[in-house]
């Protein structure tokens, strides 16, 4: 285990730079980890640590180290001040962790159950909400229509408590994830707020994408127009509209409630 006690050793600028920039994260193809639930997630799921940053007077040595040594990731034991200088979070646990990233393509997905598509959304904490509802309600992948988004940015990552790293993921333009929809049988019901029908009044059953759009901008036309079906939910209140992460959870239990009533009938 090598030291570092300097805030301006080269590694800890690298590291403040992959936690700050989206542009470094796609240069290295890597993104950090701080907390221990979502390492250990990463972990069962097959993600490699590349280094470890470990403040020892923070954190004993905790059970996964030996494992993470002996899988050839670098660890270096900094003080409390360099940890401080490269977490994201305040108050971390007492470790960073820099991670490979994984991605995966549409030909790993088998088609048949509950899709979520995410369009335009605009803030991480938002698509990691979302994550993590769509992997609570059994969702079979997420797709995203920009081959490019940021997905390992720290705030999605943290929002989505590891979902990130377990759930099927799928970064594609808008244009080769319609084609594989449309390819494979799969009926696209999209939120927007003029449409007529609410989600329990749609069949929301069998091999289905819920369509998200921004809280800002909403849906395009493109994915308007590409959906089978689109639904609204009631507003009853002063507000117009739910953050999207609120309304991903009801688009996707109301999906489980039918998918439960066809299994197990009144």
């Amino acid at each position: 285990m090598h030291a570092i006690t300097s805030a301006t050793n080269p590694k800890i600028k690298q590291i403040v730079r992959l936690q700050q920039q989206s542009r470094q994260r796609r240069t290295e193809r890597a993104f950090c980890v701080e907390s221990e639930r979502e390492l250990l997630r990463a972990l069962d799921a097959g993600f490699h640590v590349r280094q470890l940053f470990i403040c020892t007077q923070r954190i004993a040595s905790p059970q996964w180290l030996d494992a993470m040594q002996s899988a050839g990731a670098q660890v270096f034991d900094v003080t409390e001040p360099v940890l401080g200088k490269i977490a994201y979070r305040q108050n971390p646990q007492g470790f960073i962790a820099v991670l490979g990233e994984q991605r995966i393509g549409l030909d790993r997905l088998k088609g048949g159950g509950l899709l979520l598509v995410c369009s335009g959304l605009e803030k991480p904490g938002n698509l990691g909400a979302v994550l993590r509802s769509a992997e609570a309600a059994g969702a079979e992948a997420v797709l995203i229509d920009d081959p490019h988004y940021d997905l390992f940015n720290p705030n999605t990552v943290r929002a989505s408590t590891g979902a990130v790293f377990t759930l099927p993921i799928v970064c594609e333009p808008r244009a080769v994830l319609t084609d594989w929809l449309n390819a494979n049988g799969v009926r696209l019901v999209a939120a927007t707020p003029e449409a007529e029908h609410a989600p329990a009044d749609v069949d929301l059953t069998g091999s289905v994408a819920l369509v998200l759009g921004s809280e800002a901008e909403g849906l395009d036309d493109h994915w308007k127009q590409a959906a089978d079906r689109c639904v609204a939910l009631p507003m009853h209140g002063a507000v117009d509209s739910l953050n999207v992460s609120a309304t991903a959870a009801v688009l996707l239990y109301e999906a489980l409630r039918q998918r439960a009533l066809q299994v197990d009938p009144p």
